[in-house]
């Protein structure tokens, strides 16, 4: 046996073993009967050898495994291994160690019957294993310090960090790898601290009879005899000490300890600065972190500053622009929020109606601000101290209505059990208000019509008629020229409305005015709700939205807006809807959609439109023949011919632009 035993360390779930052996072959497998057992399903009963050859070689050969053995990655018959290549067997790892001397002692510690040499390789390899793949620095120094107990034959081991004097003891094991309490207590502080003051190492086989320890009173104190105390460096500095001791049997420290300690100890100083290198970049990216989100924070103060001093400014302008002279007008109309072209030719046209004693027509779609007008009109004219009195004419049922306008008498009907006057006598003097006129019932247009031409009215139940003076501004969002056109309104009475009319533009064509008018919405919230401001890109948003709801789509959507956001109205704040810029399509009847009113249209408009459209397609399709166009539509000749006379449309479905036949039903 020229080369002495050989190393098999074999690493299987995370447990290592070091084999000695010191045949010349070794014969490896899940047998009882193997040199070496590996109780693994996956390895074979006999799986393979490891070969010692002349010359102090090695050979790894197969015995016709079934899962042969991987050597680099790749299976193997045989082949050639030098000490520190390693191979796997199943689900094990198998490293051959460089020959090794037989130990000069032969003691035995709790490690079993494994050769002194093999048990430090194999402690060493631990401890680099968990340098490599933990990060957990107690964990990794409790290691070190149980691995120092073992290979010292220690009794028990500190390891200490910090300066001399101020050293806390991180670890603190016996060698049944029990937690020691009250550390601090149970070893020399004097010689630590003379250790971490010199750092260089300290040894005494007998601390009660070394003359090094004689002024140090907790040697004595603690019966220490041996004592071996080396320092841990990090960095070029001492860092701290690893400390054994056995109070029990002198001389159990020897040089050998001393050179284990020392590399446990340099494994130590490479754990701590790892640890506070990972420890400082985490701090460092805290630190990044928390900067970051301050910085994030000053750009959205400051965005926020500079979109309210903005804001500001542009309210500045809008004031100086409204006192310019001419700018909004003779009267400024401080009521209406409004700058551009549109409303400025709003302005001009009350200026113009103002004085006038005539009747207003307004119309709009919905939502567009049109009693905000009348009421202007009433504020800066010369009726301004007398009444305003506004009725919807879309809200009563028409004997209610009829008695609300013209009043009526006692006994009129039943439960009319006093006089009382009607609308146009409360407003004499005055202006009366008519919203949604295009709702009259025919037969109060008619007495509508009576008053305006007279100036008198006569209340239900009544004989004698009532002077009134008042001026009449009256408001709707259909079309009442078309409704004159299907019998639906009197020309006459349209005619007497019409006198001054004032059409106010949908939102949707004075974008430029949306800022002004979120401006005043959200000046005007509750009190309670504190003051509520607006991110720039929820401002670009409102702007961009069409608004088919107008003016009043937009105040309720503020409103909401405002009770959901905390201080600052977000474009996530937003309906999305709005948020996306799209009118909503496909709604339910109960969804929050806009309906024709509210888009300035009627059904019936909408209706006439649709078959106008359809009947102009039908008519291209059948290249003008009218029997085959009846047909694409689904109607009968005549059918088509009654809506070609309703919407004035020509043989071909163009218009003729002739006033509709009166008596067509469609």
């Amino acid at each position: 046996m020229p080369n002495g035993p050989f190393q098999l360390i074999v690493r299987r779930d995370g447990a290592v073993e070091t084999h000695a052996f010191h045949q010349d072959v070794v014969s490896i497998g899940r047998g009882r009967e193997c040199d070496l057992v590996l109780p693994d399903r996956l390895v074979s009963r006999l799986h393979c050898r490891v070969e010692r050859l002349d010359g102090g070689t090695f050979v790894l050969a197969d015995v016709g495994a079934q899962n042969p053995a991987r050597l680099r990655g790749k299976p193997v018959a045989r082949a050639e291994i030098r000490p520190g290549d390693t191979f796997a067997l199943g689900g094990c790892e198998l490293t051959l160690a460089l020959p090794v001397l037989p130990a000069e002692s032969a003691e035995e510690t709790k490690h079993g019957d494994l050769p002194e040499k093999g048990r430090e390789v194999a402690a060493f390899l631990r401890i680099a294993r968990a340098l490599n793949e933990s990060r957990d620095l107690t964990r990794l120094l409790t290691q070190i310090v149980d691995e120092a107990i073992a290979l010292c034959g220690a009794e028990r081991g500190f390891l200490l960090l910090g300066k001399p004097g101020e050293h806390t003891v991180e670890v603190a094991r016996n060698f049944a790898q029990e937690e020691i309490g009250s550390p601090e207590f149970k070893l020399s502080r004097g010689l630590a601290d003379r250790v971490l003051r010199s750092g260089l190492p300290e040894l005494t086989t007998n601390a009660q009879q070394d003359d090094r320890f004689r002024d140090l009173q907790s040697v004595a104190d603690l019966r220490l005899r041996s004592v071996l105390c080396i320092p841990i460096h990090v960095a070029g500095a001492v860092a701290g000490a690893i400390y054994v001791d056995n109070r029990l049997l002198q001389q159990v420290f020897q040089e050998r300890e001393k050179e284990l300690l020392l590399s446990l100890a340099d494994h130590a100083g490479t754990a701590i600065q790892t640890a506070r290198f990972v420890a400082q970049l985490q701090q460092q990216q805290t630190e990044l972190h928390a900067a970051l989100a301050r910085v994030d924070e000053l750009n959205a103060a400051l965005k926020g500053q500079l979109h309210e001093r903005t804001t500001e400014l542009q309210a500045i302008r809008d004031d100086l622009r409204a006192q310019a002279p001419g700018a909004r007008g003779k009267y400024g109309y401080p009521q209406i929020t409004g700058d551009s072209r549109a409303m400025r030719a709003v302005f001009a046209l009350l200026d113009k109606y103002v004085d006038a004693a005539d009747p207003v027509l307004i119309t709009g779609a919905s939502g567009t601000g049109k009693e905000l007008v009348a009421r202007a009109l009433h504020h800066n004219g010369r009726r301004a101290g007398r009444p305003f009195v506004s009725e919807n004419c879309a809200a009563l049922p028409e004997a209610l209505l009829e008695s609300e306008l013209f009043g009526h008498m006692k006994g009129a009907f039943t439960g009319a059990t006093a006089n009382k006057k009607g609308l146009f006598e409360v407003a004499d003097g005055g202006v009366l208000f008519l919203d949604e006129v295009g709702d009259l019932p025919l037969e109060l247009q008619k007495k509508l019509l009576r008053v305006l031409q007279e100036g008198e009215v006569r209340p239900l139940g009544g004989r004698d008629t009532i002077k009134v003076d008042v001026r009449l501004i009256a408001a709707t969002n259909r079309d009442l020229v078309q409704m004159v056109r299907d019998g639906e309104f009197r020309e006459d009475l349209y005619y007497r409305l019409a006198v001054l009319p004032v059409h106010l533009p949908p939102l949707r064509d004075r974008r430029e005015d949306v800022p002004a008018l979120v401006r005043r919405f959200l000046a005007e919230l509750p009190k309670e709700q504190g003051r509520v401001r607006i991110a720039p890109e929820a401002l670009e948003r409102l702007v961009a939205y069409p608004w088919p709801g107008n003016v009043r789509e937009l105040q309720n959507e503020l409103r909401r807006a405002a009770v959901v956001c905390d201080g600052v109205i977000l474009a996530a704040h937003l309906s999305p809807h709005v948020r996306e810029g799209r009118a909503e399509a496909g709604a339910s009847p109960t969804a929050d959609a806009t309906l024709p009113a509210e888009r300035g249209t009627t059904l019936p408009d909408m209706v006439r439109d649709l078959e106008v459209r359809e009947i102009q397609r039908a008519f291209a399709r059948a290249q003008g023949n009218k029997s085959r166009a009846a047909e694409l539509l689904g109607l009968s000749r005549f059918a088509l011919q009654r809506k070609l006379d309703k919407y004035a449309l020509d043989g071909e479905g163009r218009p003729t632009g002739k006033p509709p036949a009166p008596d067509a039903d469609g």
